[in-house]
């Protein structure tokens, strides 16, 4: 009996249990390795921070998938892999043998220059921590005149989650400031002229702030290159992805 582990359950990870739930291959034992029961799609977070979405519109129940495939479900975290042994360690101290591995356990979030902001800090990966943070952020928003919310981050995900932030600061009345921290030789890098106009505009037209550079986060918020501080009572982190740190000592 060999033994196929899917590590993660992403999107790459669901095309593969739908075609195991088609055609099972035969003499081969299934384990799908993931910390949620469900899988939440990255590009309609900005739409759920707004309200457009219920949390259930953006999110995949993974257990039918998984049933109809003839996989086990395992509920954990992958901390560490042996690449040649054939093996990777979870969370509760438990290994896992495989005869092939499929990695989809998705990305980080960069978070080195903001470590210091502690519980300010909200990274926007993993997804099921941020949906579930991003609820008591709002509530405390709702509660508290004045709230401040940072997002740092010149990729299209941080431009859409400030815009988000805004919009559903806007919709409930709350009494709130989002601003946008970004290097401006950076800001949306890789996209068109026009697409970066018109972000640029909506910026302004929506009162999102901005603020050029990198910042480093402080237990208060955020240092601006000019030595100023930006106080923060909450900083979205979109600063970029990176693989996981296990990944690295892998082999």
């Amino acid at each position: 009996m060999k033994r196929l582990v899917l590590a993660g359950g992403g999107h790459a990870q669901l095309a593969v249990l739908n075609a195991l739930g088609r055609a099972p291959l035969r003499g081969v034992e299934v384990t799908l390795v993931t910390p949620e029961p469900r899988q939440a799609y990255s590009g309609m977070l900005p739409g759920w921070i707004a309200g457009h979405y219920n949390r259930t519109d953006l999110e995949i129940d993974l257990e039918p998938l998984a049933r109809r495939a003839g996989a086990k479900l395992l509920l954990d975290r992958i901390v560490a892999m042996d690449a040649s042994r054939s093996s990777v360690a979870l969370s509760d101290g438990r290994h896992l043998d495989f005869d092939l591995l499929s990695l989809d356990v998705g990305s980080e979030i960069d978070i080195s220059q903001l470590e210091a902001l502690g519980s300010r800090l909200l990274p926007l990966r993993p997804l099921g921590n941020f949906l579930e943070r991003w609820l008591r952020v709002l509530a405390a928003a709702r509660c508290q005149p004045g709230f401040r919310v940072a997002v740092v981050g010149a990729g299209a995900a941080g431009s859409e989650v400030a815009l988000a932030v805004r919009y559903a600061f806007d919709r409930e009345r709350i009494d709130g400031d989002v601003c946008l921290v970004a290097p401006r030789d950076r800001f949306l890098t890789g996209h068109a002229t026009g697409v970066r106009r018109r972000v640029e505009e909506w910026v302004v037209r929506l009162g999102v702030r901005r603020h050029d550079g990198l910042a480093v986060g402080t237990q208060d918020g955020l240092t601006l290159p000019d030595g100023s501080t930006l106080p923060a009572d909450c900083v979205i982190a979109a600063t970029g992805a990176a693989p996981p740190r296990w990944l690295e000592a892998s082999g």
